[in-house]
C-alpha cells in the first residue's frame, strides 16, 4: 500500500548543487535548518529535526535526483 501522506509531513536531506556539502530542510518550505559536510552528519541532524517536531518521514535526495526514505526513531 503506498504511502498517502503529504510530503511537507516529512523532513528533507538534500545536496547543496556543486558542492559537498548537505541541507537539512521541512517540509514543502523548504526553509533551511541546518548544512552540514556529510551525508551521514545531514541524515542525523535530520532524524534530531524530525523527532523534535513530530515527524515520522525523512526523505534523503542524491545528487542523481533519486529518493530514499528514513523512519525517525523515536
Amino acid at each position: 500500500m503506498r504511502d498517502t501522506r503529504p510530503v511537507t509531513e516529512a523532513v528533507h536531506v538534500i545536496p547543496v548543487d556543486r558542492t559537498a556539502m548537505w541541507r537539512v530542510q521541512d517540509g514543502a518550505s523548504r526553509a533551511t535548518i541546518s548544512e552540514h559536510v556529510s551525508e551521514t552528519d545531514a541524515e542525523r541532524a535530520a532524524c534530531v529535526r524530525a523527532r523534535a517536531r513530530g515527524v515520522d518521514r525523512i526523505v534523503v535526495h542524491d545528487r542523481y535526483h533519486r529518493t530514499r526514505e528514513l523512519t525517525a526513531a523515536r
